[in-house]
């Protein structure tokens, strides 16, 4: 068996990421969205979604690359070879890319096809993905609603009731210029507290960075002193993914400063080495990678031994399609510990297409593993070719 054809399919949509005014939900990335298919010479196929800047990562998978080594493309680099030799197929992509990768889009690239090389090996042998990953634990995670803060108490506070009427067991609100106004935060907290109730679980996601005076720029330590304060009152179950990605040894001052908060972070880390800083320097409670950022799948088999000695946690992020939400369950699935997949509830028209049959949310608040050979989710292909655009 070898990889026949690597091909980035670079689909438009016609909607803003945010929130808007009187809209029961917010939106993702709606206007571009990336999907990697990998092809092998005796019929099998997989695809994976990847969260990153479309148009560049296109030309990265299936450009013109140059002479040396360093400077070529993904599918140059992998036409002809063995898919289903996974981490052999990573290590030679990197190298290939690394005077000009090693992070970034490049490395947002590497992981969709790494994914989708888990995928065509589980194909191969007829199990689903979870089997070559290393066997299922559970058939089924509790999922958590993933979307954005509202403007005003009033708007999260019906937004946390809708999530609680489709039964889920918790719920991630983040962004929205959280954390520049402590005593809107608290309204805005106090508002969905009430709602959730005492039997669903909190998470916020303030963002690194905020939007203030027309510019984009990092929180001041007053300004992460008085969030964090806010924060601490109402003991969510985490706050994730606050610090600037380079400056990771802020989380071990906030545990010291704030010893209640559970931190968590993950989804700006690419390759095993930036996770070890993570662990090593930060400290964080959860460990939260992005399969369509971190490297794939290759990556993220890695991190159950690095954490498995402090007793720490590992929830993917999983803020894009059901094929992103389909690999985080099977990977999930795995693992020692689970307690949650994220589930993005704030997809687009552009996103909530490419599937044609949607992963949905069951009685008991959980979202089942998919079964089947491979991935065990089906892209739906006409409306993936009518979204498709050449740029």
């Amino acid at each position: 068996m070898k990889i026949s054809d690597v091909s980035p399919i670079l689909l438009r949509g016609d909607e803003a990421y945010g929130t808007s005014a009187g809209s029961a939900e917010a939106t993702d990335q709606g206007d571009w969205l990336l999907l990697v298919r990998v092809r092998t010479d005796d019929g099998l196929e997989a695809w994976s979604d990847v969260e990153t800047l479309g148009p560049v990562a296109a030309a990265v998978i299936a450009g013109d690359g140059m002479g040396g080594i360093g400077f070529r493309t993904l599918a140059e680099e992998l036409i002809g070879k063995d898919p289903l030799e996974v981490e052999s197929r990573w290590d030679e992509l990197y190298l290939a890319t690394a005077y000009y990768g090693r992070r970034g889009v490049v490395m947002h690239c590497i992981s969709a096809v790494d994914n989708c090389l888990w995928s065509l090996r589980a194909q191969a042998q007829g199990v689903d993905l979870a089997q070559v990953l290393g066997g299922r634990r559970r058939d089924r995670l509790p999922a958590y609603a993933s979307t954005l803060f509202r403007d005003t108490p009033l708007e999260n506070a019906n937004a946390a009731a809708r999530y609680v009427q489709l039964g889920f067991r918790g719920v991630k609100f983040g962004w929205g210029g959280f954390g520049l106004d402590a005593g809107r935060d608290r309204e805005n907290l106090a508002a969905i507290t009430e709602e959730l109730g005492p039997d669903r679980t909190l998470m916020v996601d303030p963002g690194w960075f905020v939007e203030s005076d027309g510019r984009h720029r990092t929180r001041t330590p007053a300004e992460d002193d008085a969030m964090l304060t806010v924060l601490a009152q109402f003991t969510p179950y985490w706050v994730e993914d606050f610090v600037h990605p380079e400056q990771l040894s802020k989380y071990r001052l906030v545990r010291e400063r704030f010893p209640g908060l559970r931190t968590a972070a993950g989804e700006q880390q690419a390759t095993i080495w930036d996770f070890r800083r993570l662990v090593e320097e930060g400290d964080v409670d959860v460990l939260q990678p992005d399969l369509s950022r971190c490297g794939g799948l290759t990556v993220a088999l890695g991190l159950p031994e690095l954490v498995r000695a402090q007793g720490k946690l590992i929830v993917t992020h999983s803020w894009l399609t059901d094929l992103l939400h389909a690999y985080s369950l099977h990977y999930l699935s795995t693992l020692d510990k689970a307690p949650w997949v994220e589930f993005n509830v704030a997809q687009s028209a552009l996103s909530r297409g490419v599937v044609a049959d949607h992963l949905r949310l069951e009685a008991d608040g959980t979202v089942a593993v998919p079964t089947g050979s491979g991935l065990g989710v089906t892209v739906d292909e006409e409306f993936v070719t009518a979204r498709q655009t050449g740029r």
